[in-house]
């Protein structure tokens, strides 16, 4: 079996310390089996300051596990106009990594990185040409692994979210994700956690070959009506269950669970079951 614990949204400078250390534990095999890969989909910082960024950059380096890591929005300098606009990723680039379209495969699955901010907005998200052509490069050369594409903006969202969260060109870009067969998009950037087919009732996009996992803010003070947490994806030959891991205060435990089967022919993935448990209320640090 290989686990991916997908995390999202940490916003140091924002952190909840005593959140950063419990998911440090999950994430490390104190508390929870330990990973295969930590999948991180983006905003590591609250406002793209060196000192936060140094603080993403030591809690990187506590990991034991092997991790994929792309940009948000929020590592982006905001009102550092000369940077935003003349070396946006710069200080990501310095501190975080270079590599915009990441890579990690094994014997079971392949998984790719799309960084989707940039530096002409404050908080949309864009779908570049040369990198979709590039994790599709990647994708399409491993046709029978499960395969991952990780971006902090959301290709699909609920009905009830402005559409601006959307990020541009998803629609565009999802006949070409289907074609090279990808399973699951990891996003983030919403601070709530869903995992949904693009047709299924209540959500934006019509391709339905191609699940959207979105994970919650993992350790910061910005709640939006969830505790802290991440999504733990369970891979077992041709079963996927996703786990959400939710912060109650003191330690993280299972939410909302959901079990995905490979289907055949137009339908990539089934849902096969579907576990809810009592909604944690998001805590307030001491």
């Amino acid at each position: 079996m290989k686990i991916i614990a997908h995390i999202s949204d940490p916003h140091f400078g924002r952190d909840i310390p005593s959140v950063c250390k419990g998911l440090l534990d999950e994430l490390n095999g104190v508390t929870a089996p330990k990973p295969s890969l930590v999948a991180i989909s983006g905003d590591l910082t609250q406002r793209a300051r060196a000192s936060q960024f140094r603080e993403a950059r030591a809690f990187l380096d506590q990991l034991t596990a092997p991790y994929l890591v792309v940009p948000g929005n929020h590592d982006i300098p905001l009102y550092d106009v000369f940077r935003r606009f003349g070396d946006p990723m710069g200080r990501y680039e310095h501190y975080i990594s270079k590599n915009m379209t990441p890579f990690y495969e094994d014997d079971e699955m392949v998984v790719c990185g799309m960084n989707t901010a940039h530096g002409h907005t404050i908080k949309d998200g864009i779908v570049r040409p040369d990198q979709l052509a590039t994790v599709c490069e990647q994708f399409a050369l491993h046709p029978k692994r499960w395969k991952l594409l990780v971006a902090h903006h959301p290709f699909v969202i609920p009905r009830q979210v402005d559409d601006s969260y959307l990020v541009d060109g998803a629609a565009g870009a999802l006949p070409s994700l289907v074609a090279v067969r990808v399973d699951m998009i990891l996003t983030g950037h919403l601070h709530v956690s869903y995992a949904h087919a693009p047709d299924a009732a209540g959500y934006r996009n019509d391709d339905h070959s191609v699940l959207g996992v979105n994970a919650g803010t993992c350790m910061s003070d910005r709640h939006r009506g969830e505790p802290n947490s991440y999504n733990r994806l369970e891979i077992n030959g041709d079963m996927v269950t996703i786990i959400n891991r939710q912060w109650n205060g003191t330690e993280f435990i299972d939410g909302p669970e959901k079990a995905y089967r490979h289907g055949r022919g137009a339908e990539r993935l089934i849902k096969v079951a579907e576990v809810t448990a009592p909604a944690v209320p998001p805590t307030t640090p001491a």
